[in-house]
Order: structure tokens, then sequence, then C-alpha cells
């Protein structure tokens, strides 16, 4: 009876929950759909089946609304291996093990050819710089992606990083999201995604294991 109660209102993390489950089954329909001309030339190996991207998927020029107009892709994307996550600042503690997946990550390659970036789901502009208050309170020292409301959208998009915003009458909101890392190629192109399973040793090993087949097939 208590279980039932609490998946009544519209404002239940229940109701929430589900409702977030039927809208990533409708969308992963949507944007698989938009991938079935695309073809696969590469003969991919057994073991990257798990997380390889068939085929990868390109990420175009986008436009970030900060200061001064400048494409992001070609500021965090292109000529390197970035491992990325979709998050923001209400996320502690379900995203922490992402957090500490991207510090291992970073601890072991980062260089001038590998990076991590963490693009801010909450385009409120009354949440900017919170992400990154909370990144630091929590030791973490990543760059941050924040952008107006289209951008993210589109960027998530591209990504299928699935999430769900929902809005209350007292002005305030809660983010539902995802949890999975991405791995976007030098070329721009999402190459791999790790799904929330996945530990911080599979993340660093099929790094490593992609990289070679990269340098192999390309």
């Amino acid at each position: 009876m208590a279980e039932r109660k609490r998946c009544q209102g519209l404002n239940s993390k229940c109701f929430l929950l589900t409702y977030l489950v039927i809208v990533i089954f409708l969308l992963v329909l949507w944007f698989t759909g938009t991938d079935l001309n695309q073809q696969e030339s590469r003969v991919i190996p057994g073991a990257l089946h798990a997380y390889i991207t068939s085929p990868p998927r390109q990420i175009n020029d986008v436009q970030v609304a900060l200061s001064k107009k400048r494409v992001l892709t070609n500021i965090y994307f292109g000529g390197k291996w970035t491992l990325v996550y979709f998050s923001h600042e209400q996320c502690i503690p379900t995203c922490l093990s992402a957090f500490n997946k991207l510090a291992a990550f970073q601890s072991s390659y980062a260089s001038d050819d590998v990076g991590v970036v963490v693009i801010d789901l909450d385009s409120d502009i009354n949440a900017r710089g919170k992400l990154a208050d909370l990144l630091k309170q929590n030791n973490f020292n990543f760059p941050i992606i924040n952008a107006e409301k289209a951008v993210i959208e589109n960027l998530s998009k591209t990504f299928i990083a699935l999430y769900l915003t929902t809005n209350f009458t007292d002005g305030t909101h809660r983010i539902e999201q995802q949890h999975n890392l991405f791995l976007v190629d030098p070329k721009r192109r999402i190459y791999a995604v790790f799904d929330e399973k996945s530990s911080s040793t599979v993340v660093n090993d099929g790094f490593v294991s992609l990289r070679y087949f990269y340098a192999k097939s390309e």
C-alpha cells in the first residue's frame, strides 16, 4: 500500500521515473531509426561490440552562446580523443560513479591527444556555474560545456544522451538522466558508448582496444 501511495501524483519520483523510461524507449526508437541508412564498412572484433558505435556518428558544428559566438566542436572535439559525460548540478549522489570513472580515465590518459569534458544538461541561466561548484566540492577537475537550451538539445540528440526535465508549479525543476560515457574520436565522431554499468577498468581497457582498432581501420 505504501508503494502505491508513493507512485501517486504527477510530481512523485515513481511517476517521473516511469515517465522517463517511456520517453527513453520512444526516443531510442526514433534515434535509431535516423541511422538506418548508414552503412558499417568495418569488420568489428567481437570484444568491441559491447560499446563501439556502429557506424560512428558525426558531431556537426555547434555554436555555443557564451560571451562570444564560438564553434563548440572546434574547441572541445577534433584531433584528439574525448570522453564525454552529460550531467547537472542536481545529480549527486547518482552521478558520483560516472565522475569517478572520468577521473580515473583522466588520471590514466589525459594529454594533448586525450581529454574529458562534462556537458551541463541544465541550461537555466540561474544554474550556470553550479555544476562547476559541485565538481570542485568533490575534488573533480573537468572542463564543462555550458550552453543555451537549443545547443544542449542538439548535442544530446547527436550523442543520444537521454534525459528528462520536469518543471514544477513552484518554479523549480528536476532532471532525470542516463549516465552513459561517450568516447569521441579525433574525427569528431561518437566512436563508442559505455553504459553506466561499465566499470572504470572496462572504460580504460576498452579505450586502449578502441584506439588500437581505430589505428588499424581508419
